[in-house]
């Protein structure tokens, strides 16, 4: 019975490698990827839910179509229900290329638990060593995520040694005009150790499109403040000219 047992889980195992190696064969036909994420999904198991969310981790030759396959198995995914949402997290967590399984993940969780799981990839560590396109695609997906605890997390992101992703934090935060993001903005503004004018303009632009005042902060947002902008005498960044 043991041997029965072991010989079934075997050739399960088997039957889920060769079709994660079809199906992130990028030069193969389109054909066999699509029939190897079906069979991943007939088998059902949690790694071969896994496996196949590893097809958002390489790029068909042709652009077009790749897209098309992404789509899909972001929908099968979705269709698998709660079944997915484990073996999604784990990928997310393991991965990089991670913008579509974020997509099936936001159709399988509340956006609350989704904000939650995804700081806890984000800032699995100290903020300050936050960095690269991984953190960069978390935070351009919560920028569109309407969730209450989205804002205080992000802000904290201002700190990390990459200044791609403070800027991805600066654009995330506009969706949240909350007194503490404003401030938390205008401290990293201000900062002596920001050292990147490209995340002083983001931060600049987001109060003059958004009218938001600086009080508090006039004199250090005067000191900094990047060329084509000026503080109006009702205390607000505006752009110059």
């Amino acid at each position: 019975m043991i041997l029965e047992l072991l010989s079934r889980e075997g050739r399960e195992a088997a039957r889920i490698r060769r079709a994660a190696k079809t199906l992130t064969e990028r030069y193969a036909q389109p054909e066999p990827r699509m029939d190897a994420a079906e069979r991943l999904v007939r088998i059902g198991t949690p790694e071969a839910i896994y496996q196949l969310a590893r097809r958002f981790t390489i790029t068909a030759g042709n652009l077009e179509q790749d897209d098309k396959e992404k789509r899909w198995v972001r929908d099968l995914l979705v269709e698998l229900g709660g079944r997915a949402s484990e073996p999604v997290k784990r990928y997310l967590k393991g991965h990089d290329e991670i913008t579509w399984a974020m997509d099936a993940l936001a159709k399988l969780l509340p956006a609350g638990e989704l904000a939650a799981f995804l700081f806890e990839v984000l800032q699995d560590g100290d903020p300050v060593a936050i960095r690269g396109s991984k953190a960069v695609q978390i935070l351009d997906f919560l920028a569109g995520l309407e969730a209450e605890e989205v804002a205080a997390p992000v802000a904290r992101c201002l700190a990390s040694s990459d200044d791609t992703v403070r800027i991805a934090a600066v654009a995330a935060l506009r969706g949240y005009a909350e007194p503490d993001t404003r401030e938390a903005l205008l401290e990293a503004f201000v900062s002596d150790e920001e050292d990147s004018v490209r995340v002083r303009i983001a931060i600049a632009e987001l109060f003059a499109d958004l009218e938001w005042e600086i009080r508090g902060h006039r004199p250090g947002v005067e000191r900094v403040l990047p060329d084509g902008f000026r503080v109006s005498s009702r205390g607000r960044i505006v752009r110059a000219g």
